[in-house]
């Protein structure tokens, strides 16, 4: 009597890096799979290159929203405190102006600085809901989370290039949130907060998280998917706060 063959395991499909960064957004959780162990070095200097890249390219395109933006917050320093006059206003503006294009210039840097205080804020707050994973990998999670911001930044390129400049009349106008419909100077601050935190890649951002955790931090879908609704609710906080501020 023969025995039967032994058939010898098949070696799991390799894949590049390179298709990771498209699979991404197709097939999220086999990303991660694939990368549970992996650097988190490569998905993040991408994200911060690419969104530096577009972030400095966007700047004259983008320019009259910076104006409006300052305008707007001038002017409600002006209406807080009758001290503030128009000379100190313009001081201001020169001011932040030089702030801006400093944040821009060095977003390759600040990018990665903010991607670990978020995968620390991460790794921390899942560990509430069972999470296992260890810092590095949350850092993976996040990395490869962030990839989207990258169309973001595409797409606010595109946006600056062909729409009106006279529209371009505050941030919400380019994002992808119901926001972009409202006008930013006459509709009610906290109607417009609430609205701009349905944003198609703030949401998009802490739905890849939900996956991450499920796969690698070895959480239950509810709770990854709990995890994140919490963290979306607690960073609207800031901008609600703005907004009640400016009520």
């Amino acid at each position: 009597m023969t025995e039967p063959a032994v058939v010898p395991a098949q070696p799991a499909e390799k894949t590049s890096f390179w298709e990771d960064l498209i699979d991404i957004f197709f097939q999220p959780a086999d990303v991660f799979r694939r990368r549970k162990y992996a650097s988190f070095w490569p998905p993040l200097a991408v994200v911060a290159v690419v969104i530096a890249a577009f972030t400095i390219a966007n700047v004259n395109v983008l320019r009259p929203i910076m104006e409006a933006e300052t305008s707007r917050q001038l002017a409600q320093m002006m209406k807080q405190n009758p001290q503030f006059t128009p000379e100190m206003a313009e001081r201001g503006r020169a001011f932040g102006e030089k702030i801006q294009d400093l944040i821009r210039y060095g977003t390759i840097v600040t990018i990665p600085v903010m991607l670990f205080l978020l995968g620390l804020w991460i790794w921390l707050g899942s560990k509430l809901f069972g999470a296992k994973q260890t810092f590095v990998a949350t850092m993976v999670i996040v990395a490869y989370s962030f990839m989207p911001r990258m169309i973001e930044s595409m797409l606010f390129a595109v946006q600056g290039l062909l729409m009106d400049p006279a529209n371009l009349d505050g941030v919400t106008r380019i994002q992808m949130n119901p926001a972009r419909f409202f006008d930013p100077d006459t509709t009610n601050p906290m109607k417009l907060a609430l609205l701009s935190r349905l944003d198609l890649f703030v949401i998009w951002f802490w739905s890849l998280v939900a996956v991450g955790l499920y796969v690698i931090g070895t959480v239950s879908r509810g709770k990854a998917a709990a995890f994140s609704f919490a963290m979306w609710i607690v960073g609207s906080l800031p901008a609600l706060r703005t907004a009640y501020m400016r009520m």
